[in-house]
């Protein structure tokens, strides 16, 4: 049955994971509306795939009024996910440790939202309800999609339920249906990079191990001993666990893996045979590192997974797909409100993929040098035991994998440019307000009330940070534009030298993008530099209706 064609819709987004369902909040704070197709029903039990959530895809959600402290208690606690630790067996001998973020005191510096650990289930869960309170997303479980016609203007979807089908059409559509997603495929957009880096299993379990583990909680743990080589997810310590063993059979047959022999090489990967586990899901994955060639085709666009296949070595995959549609949405926005506006979706691409590029490399140069370190396991850890050779040999490589765990240059670090570019060095993070880099956060009073930098971008328009008056922009920047203004007056007291940071101290501005990217800067606030803020305007949105109002700061 064909169900009669639906009303036209802004955006269809074809996907309901953490990505689509991001894309869907994000346009809804631009008050644009639309409508989510996911082809898997609410699942209650699944295995816990990504757990990593980066304090800039916190500061994303933060921003779409998502409470993020509720999220941090959703999770373990902080002290469990600090470390990736490197042990003979789980209960066995510890041979290196490496940070996962920098301490609490430094990295609330650098960002209101430090690194959450949450399996990617109850991150899901957030989100859609999120969504699902939101009056200006529709979403649509056990509906699959399976195929378009393009037009001029938009895409006409044909969507599958429970064996009908109807249709939808929309002015964009938006594939974020994952690693194996149909609409890249029915869009002949080829991935560049290597689709099968290496197999891997996972097996998914639940088990108390605290006692075990006593005053080594960590997210990550890396067995070396090499009969049991493998690493262990702890999601939640007390509870929630994923084992996935170094060794891999050449075909995956799950006759063979039976829930008894997964528990069996569980307990042996411990170092204790009488713990008490369940084995919940066991599941076969490939490995890969690809990026799409294109992320654009028509009306048609590519977020998260659709986009780009990483190594799960870096924690990087999900977090860049929130990204790609924190850069996206607030762009899309732009073009419905006017169609002239539509070049800006251009730069989606131009800017995107370079960064996915970059985490894709970084991701896979992690991968691949795991290999040295379990050779060198084999060579010093015999019959269970290591010598104190071994232990040294073993930890002065474990110290050179921090690039590996430890990434605030890589996740807050980037820049759009141009020329779009990664951070000099992915371990460290160094707050910097050149065209195309995060604004950078600091902790300021305003009124009595403590608030991040970020908390004053503006989401729909742009901002324009200065400690000069708006009459001195009025003309040229605000009114036509209009802009967010904030002047940085003496109400505002910074815990930190962020003005000096970003050239704020005197007169000088810096003009801000909804996506907290900085669009442009100046030294001060002659007629030539507020002209310079209007033609950074004007190359954005200058396409848009001017509408004469003015934005209190």
């Amino acid at each position: 049955m064909i169900f009669d064609q639906q009303a036209d819709i802004p955006v269809l987004i074809v996907g309901g994971g953490p990505v689509g369902l991001t894309m869907a909040l994000l346009l809804a704070r631009q008050n644009i509306p639309s409508v989510v197709v996911e082809r898997r029903p609410t699942r209650a039990d699944s295995a816990p795939k990504a757990h990593v959530v980066n304090p800039r895809s916190l500061e994303i959600l933060r921003s779409l009024d998502i409470d993020v402290d509720m999220m941090r208690s959703a999770g373990p606690p902080r002290g469990d996910q600090e470390y990736s630790r490197f042990m003979t067996t789980l209960a066995g001998i510890e041979l290196g440790k490496i940070p996962l973020d920098t301490p609490e005191a430094s990295a609330v510096q650098a960002t209101p939202t430090p690194l959450l650990n949450l399996a990617q289930p109850k991150f899901e869960a957030i989100l859609r309800a999120a969504a699902e309170k939101n009056a200006a997303i529709e979403l649509r479980t056990e509906h699959d999609w399976v195929g378009c016609r393009l037009e001029d203007g938009g895409a006409i979807s044909t969507i599958q339920s429970h064996g009908s089908k109807y249709q939808i059409k929309s002015t964009f559509l938006i594939a974020a249906d994952g690693a194996n997603s149909a609409v890249r495929e029915f869009l002949a957009i080829p991935l560049d990079g290597n689709p099968s880096v290496r197999p891997r299993i996972t097996i998914h379990f639940e088990a108390n191990l605290r006692a075990l583990l006593r005053d080594r909680p960590a997210i990550l743990y890396w067995i070396l001993d090499p009969s049991v080589a493998g690493t262990f997810i702890a999601y939640d310590i007390d509870r929630t666990w994923v084992y996935t063993p170094r060794a891999m059979p050449q075909i995956f047959d799950r006759a063979v893996y039976t829930d008894e022999h997964c528990a069996t090489l569980i307990r042996n990967a411990i170092g204790v045979r009488d713990v008490e586990l369940q084995v919940k899901h066991v599941v076969p994955w490939m490995m890969a590192a690809q990026v799409a060639t294109a992320y654009r085709r028509g009306n048609c666009f590519l977020v998260g997974d659709a986009a780009h296949r990483f190594p799960p070595t870096g924690g990087l995959g999900l977090n860049t797909g929130i990204a790609d549609a924190h850069n996206l949405a607030w762009k899309m926005a732009l073009a419905l409100r006017n169609a002239a506006a539509s070049a800006i979706l251009d730069s989606y691409d131009e800017e995107r993929r370079p960064i996915a590029e970059n985490n894709c490399r970084q991701s896979l140069h992690n991968s691949n040098r795991l290999p040295d370190l379990f050779r060198l396991a084999e060579q010093s850890i015999i019959g269970g035991t290591v010598s104190d050779a071994g232990r040294t040999a073993l930890g002065s490589e474990i110290s050179t994998h921090r690039e590996h765990f430890l990434s605030p240059g890589l996740q807050l670090g980037y820049s759009y440019g141009p020329p779009v570019r990664g951070p000099a060095e992915p371990t460290r993070y160094d707050p910097s307000a050149n065209p195309g880099d995060r604004m950078p956060h600091a902790w300021v009073t305003h009124r009595g009330r403590r608030i991040s930098t970020l908390d004053l971008v503006d989401p729909v328009s742009f901002t324009l940070f200065t400690r000069t008056e708006a009459s001195r922009w009025q003309g040229d920047v605000v009114a036509p534009y209009g802009v967010k203004f904030v002047n940085l007056n003496d109400g505002y007291v910074f815990e930190t030298d962020w003005l000096k940071t970003c050239g704020l101290s005197g007169s000088g501005a810096m003009l801000v993008r909804p996506d907290g990217h900085v669009a442009r800067t100046v030294a001060d606030d002659t007629e030539r530099s507020r002209l310079e803020i209007a033609a950074a305007l004007g190359s954005w949105i200058s396409a848009l209706v001017r509408d004469n109002s003015v934005a209190a700061g």
